[in-house]
């Protein structure tokens, strides 16, 4: 078990007298401070960063004070210029090694070594400094001139035991002094290291991030990929099926309208005419011929509808692509641009800002159906009202880079959370898979890229594709 080590505290003696009032007051004033100093060392307590700011503080405003006394009454003594100087000196050093101290990177080590630099340079400082000042100022008063009493002044500190003293503290106050400086160092040193650290660590907590998010997401689409195929191999066996089916009864009810048809022209007698007409009014023939031609097109629009619905379900069941080639983006873009023109209102523009953009290696047909969902989508979230699609692409941060924006209605923050989802879409009943987005989604990632969104209800959208340029 380790103990704090027991400082002593400064214990004021007659022989600190200067006889200046004023300037022995503040002396005590600052032995007390340093007393604070001492049984805060002692007590082994820990001592929190502002607590030590507060004291470095108040030790340095009032030994500014205690300064510009000194200083001011040097000067209306009329002190030789030479010992004003050192002086000053004396005093910018002292300040220097307390604000020195307070950018250590341990405080508890702080107290005691600050505790022993004030002791050491109050001493020093009153017996060498401040009592030559005053000897300097009676002598002055006695009718010496400045310069006869800073001689007579330097005369007397050539004593052999006085140099010897004032060495001595003056080594130690050098030991302090590069001490602090060294701790000042090793405190800039391990901020920056921590800096650095803690840098690192935020990069390392955001790729673990983005990776478990991209492990979620794989995982994910692993699932509904499967699922997918399973639900379109189990589709569309019967949907076969019900085609053939209403093919075959397409044929035959043409064959029923053609044979009605003949016995129409057959109903010779006006009695046999008025059984048929009877019977055709009860049967409702008229409107059955009508209707049954139009049912059974809504009933093949309603199968070729299923039947999209299988082929895209397969599409996103697919594994990654196989095959690449190295193509230019800007080409994919251009040609998804024309592929989805039929869909947009004439009012609703499409502009376009290319930047370099070299060929990367890509399944052209997979990155060319991505922008082309993405460029629909934008055109669809225009609606009816005019208003603009806007594609940026070029390089990055060392990646390529495809925004495709528009001005439409925007999505809110549940809905923005949701679009990547399988089978999730605004559309109404009949009109949307709810896969393209998620088609997309997936291609980007297959190649390892990624795809963010931005988005303010109102105002529009922009979907960001980001590609590696390797």
């Amino acid at each position: 078990m380790s103990h704090a080590p027991a400082f002593a505290p400064f214990v004021w003696a007659d022989y600190f007298e200067t006889g200046f009032g004023e300037v022995d007051s503040q002396h005590h004033r600052l032995v007390d401070l340093v007393n604070v100093l001492a049984q805060r060392a002692a007590s082994g307590a820990d001592i929190e960063p502002a607590e030590l700011a507060h004291v470095l503080d108040g030790l340095g405003r009032y030994a500014l004070h205690h300064f510009a006394t000194e200083e001011a009454l040097m000067e209306q003594g009329g002190l030789d210029p030479r010992h004003l100087r050192m002086h000053r000196q004396l005093h910018a050093d002292f300040v220097a090694q307390v604000e020195a101290m307070r950018h250590t990177a341990d405080p508890t080590r702080v107290v005691p070594v600050l505790y022993n630099f004030v002791t050491s340079w109050l001493t020093f400082h009153i017996l060498d400094t401040d009592k030559g000042m005053a000897r300097q100022l009676r002598a002055i008063k006695a009718g010496a001139t400045p310069a006869e009493a800073f001689e007579a002044e330097a005369g007397q500190g050539r004593d052999p035991g006085n140099v010897a003293l004032i060495g001595a503290v003056r080594c130690l106050l050098g030991l302090v002094a590069e001490r602090n400086n060294e701790l000042a160092l090793i405190n800039a040193s391990l901020e920056q290291r921590v800096a650095e650290r803690t840098a690192e660590l935020s990069a390392a907590n955001l790729d673990l991030r983005q990776a478990q998010q991209r492990l979620v997401e794989a995982d994910k689409m692993a699932a509904v990929g499967q699922l997918a195929a399973g639900v379109a191999h189990e589709i569309n066996n019967p949907v076969g099926f019900v085609t053939s089916n209403l093919s075959t009864l397409r044929a035959y009810s043409e064959r029923l309208l053609a044979l009605a048809e003949t016995a129409d022209g057959l109903a010779g007698t006006a009695a046999s005419r008025g059984e048929w007409q009877a019977a055709r009014a009860a049967a409702d023939f008229d409107f059955i011929r009508e209707d049954l031609p139009a049912l059974l097109d809504e009933s093949t629009r309603g199968l070729v509808r299923v039947a999209e619905i299988v082929q895209a379900l397969q599409g996103f069941a697919q594994a990654a692509p196989v095959e690449t080639s190295r193509v230019s983006l800007a080409k994919l873009l251009d040609a998804a641009i024309a592929a989805t023109a039929g869909s947009r209102r004439p009012g609703q523009q499409v502009t376009r800002n290319y930047g370099e953009m070299p060929a990367l290696p890509v399944n052209p047909t997979l990155i060319g159906e991505a922008f082309k969902a993405l460029i629909d989508n934008a055109g669809q979230a225009l609606g009816s009202s005019d208003g603009q699609v806007r594609i940026r692409a070029g390089q990055r941060d060392g990646e390529l880079q495809v925004e495709v924006e528009d001005t439409g209605c925007g999505m809110d923050e549940a809905t923005r959370s949701r679009i990547f989802d399988p089978f999730f879409t605004t559309r109404p009943v009949g009109q949307g898979r709810g896969l393209g987005l998620s088609s997309t989604y997936r291609i980007i990632h297959q190649h390892g890229g990624r795809i963010e969104v931005d988005s303010v209800p109102g105002k529009g959208s922009c979907f960001r594709v980001v590609l590696p340029l390797g």
